[in-house]
């Protein structure tokens, strides 16, 4: 894992100043190219070849091919012994340079080799191109500015902030935000003009002629006749793979199915103790410590353990948001920050974890309504009744049958509910002029797989690995996450419904096919939490209501565009009185205006 910088001039200076930003995501070392068409500079952060020969940016052997490169590619083995075969002769034993030959073979088709994840600038001499690309569901991020006359890109947007650049609060991006929990659904990000490379995309600009074109390298492909045998042996096959490392792993272990499953795999593959690193909520109905123990008893692991408490979240919370950039939804990444600060402490740099399991296999309640909708439209009413009978007794919960009887509803009375019930406190003039017609992609009436594939590439997936990767590489961790192996993902969306959900249960074949893997604890488990921070209770604590009373009762907060100020002010009140609860949508509003402060209204 590292960060990756450059820009199509030369200026050393510039380079020191980006590498510096974007040091922690490369503690291990850092290096500059330039020639008169163009800067590249990398932070490392030392997994795989900890010599000195996998220092970037990196060579090929006649100089004429050089790149800048964050990820890592596990299957990079392989393409090693192949390109040996054919005359290549490497200098070390990384997978960098293994991306320099496998482009200098075959061109960009190399891409569809390679199982990983990555982010790179490629510099072609030869045919004076500059070539950034990103993998294929953006695991690792990549910026880019870009005008007539220069392009300028990096891991982190910070890093691209140290140019002389104009931007500013992108409104459209705030209020998609603020009103449909969507963020990294395209390529705008929360600053205007800084662009965020869409995943399976390639961005290639000649250096000649300023000119640009971006192209997508890679769309899934359906894979046929996939059955549990066939799901157990990529997920064990992956998981393994993506082990692949010079120093030891260790796993990020929230007590779910996934993690868990992941844990346990390990388990049997690895030959030495590993630590797995875990948030709990003592008292919380969000509590995980009984799962996570049990999978502790069950395993050759060595379990570490971190809390949230109030003290702890006001001190950290300047730098969480910097670290992150642009506001996040929901305190679970927060729970994700401190688990990565504790493996940092701990000297860990590699864990494996669960993000992606439940998009890929129907883990969320949600999808059962977009199942109910399907059978309804399918006209099989009677297999309707059942699974909303056999979900509510099993689960307990009224919400996919809600989102259900939404669906249904005519587009203008969705629409009134939404305004007047979800978000009276918005500002809906606002979001028109922004926004125009858009609306929330979840209202669209579809069927379940339509609707993972919706998670997959748009609401959901898109800012979980972002967040992921900003929480873990702030503290110089590299986070796997197996079930985005390509394999896994395409054997997934080819999975008719009825293997996805059945008889009121979630996750239905992943569950069947890793049975005997998972302790019976685990494997039963109904409810879905996950790095699950106590949001509502946190809001009632004294010291972080008199942050909030600071910042909600601020002159600043008051006049901004995005709400109408008295509604939040009441759901504020409700929510400390115990009225309501809505810690999440609370932290919001707070982080959103933490970050117009960090970013542009610095004293």
């Amino acid at each position: 894992m590292c960060g990756i910088n450059g820009f199509t001039w030369q200026d050393k200076t510039l380079i020191q100043a980006m590498n510096n930003v974007t040091r922690y995501r490369g503690p291990d070392g850092s290096g500059i190219y330039m020639d008169e068409k163009i800067t590249l500079g990398h932070s490392r952060l030392s997994i795989i070849d900890l010599s000195d020969n996998g220092f970037q940016p990196m060579t090929n052997a006649d100089s004429s091919i050089l790149i800048t490169y964050n990820g890592e590619i596990y299957n990079f083995q392989d393409i090693r012994e192949d390109l040996q075969k054919k005359g290549r002769v490497f200098k070390s034993t990384s997978d960098t340079e293994v991306i320099l030959y496998a482009y200098e073979m075959y061109g960009l088709d190399c891409l569809k080799q390679f199982n990983g994840m990555w982010a790179f600038g490629l510099y072609d001499k030869n045919k004076d191109l500059l070539i950034l690309c990103r993998d294929r569901f953006g695991i690792k991020p990549l910026y880019y500015y870009l005008d007539k006359e220069k392009l300028v890109f990096s891991s982190m947007i910070t890093s691209i902030l140290t140019h002389q650049i104009e931007t500013a609060p992108n409104d459209q991006a705030i209020m998609q935000y603020l009103a449909f929990n969507l963020n990294q659904h395209n390529d705008q990000t929360f600053f205007r003009s800084i662009c965020s490379l869409k995943p399976g995309n390639v961005l290639i600009y000649n250096l000649k002629t300023r000119e640009h074109c971006i192209e997508q390298w890679y769309t899934p492909h359906v894979r046929e006749n996939e059955n549990d045998s066939s799901l157990r042996e990529l997920f064990i096959d992956g998981v393994k793979l993506w082990t692949v490392s010079d120093v030891p792993v260790g796993v990020s272990l929230s007590g779910g199915i996934d993690s868990t499953a992941i844990t346990c795999v390990l388990n049997q593959h690895l030959t030495y103790k590993f630590d797995t690193f875990s948030l709990i909520a003592s008292g919380s109905s969000v509590d995980e410590s009984k799962y996570i123990r049990e999978v502790g008893r069950v395993t050759n692991s060595i379990q570490h353990y971190t809390e949230v408490n109030a003290d702890d979240f006001l001190t950290d919370m300047d730098e969480f948001v910097a670290a992150m950039e642009e506001p996040v939804g929901g305190l679970s990444t927060y729970g994700e920050y401190i688990v990565f600060k504790l493996a940092h402490e701990c000297g860990a740099k590699v864990l494996l974890g669960g993000q992606g399991g439940d998009e890929l296999f129907a883990g969320y309640i949600y999808y059962f309504g977009y199942y109910f909708y399907e059978l309804f439209r399918q006209f099989k009413w009677g297999k309707l009744i059942k699974e909303m009978i056999l979900y509510l007794q099993k689960i307990k919960n009224l919400f996919p049958h809600a989102l259900f009887a939404f669906l249904l509803l005519p587009d203008s009375l969705r629409n009134l509910v939404w305004k007047k019930k979800i978000t009276p406190w918005l500002n809906h003039n606002l979001l028109e002029e922004v926004c125009g017609e858009e609306r929330d992609p979840r209202w669209k009436r579809m069927d379940l797989k339509e609707s993972m594939e919706m998670t997959l590439f748009i609401t959901s997936i898109p800012h979980l690995l972002l967040w992921e990767d900003k929480t873990s590489m702030r503290w110089s961790v590299e986070s796997r996450v197996p079930f985005m192996d390509f394999r896994l993902v395409e054997t997934a969306i080819s999975l008719s419904s009825e293997k996805l959900l059945r008889d009121g249960e979630t996750k239905y074949i992943f569950r069947e096919s890793i049975e005997d893997i998972l302790p019976e604890m685990i494997r039963n488990r109904k409810d879905k939490i996950g790095f699950e921070v106590p949001s509502d209770d946190l809001f009632r604590s004294l010291k972080v209501i008199s942050l909030a009373k600071e910042i909600i009762y601020s002159e600043s907060f008051k006049k901004r565009p995005y709400w109408n100020w008295s509604m939040v002010e009441k759901i504020f009140l409700d929510h400390i009185n115990g009225k309501t609860n809505e810690g999440e949508l609370i932290w919001k509003w707070i982080i959103l205006e933490l970050w117009l402060r960090t970013y542009f209204e610095k004293v």
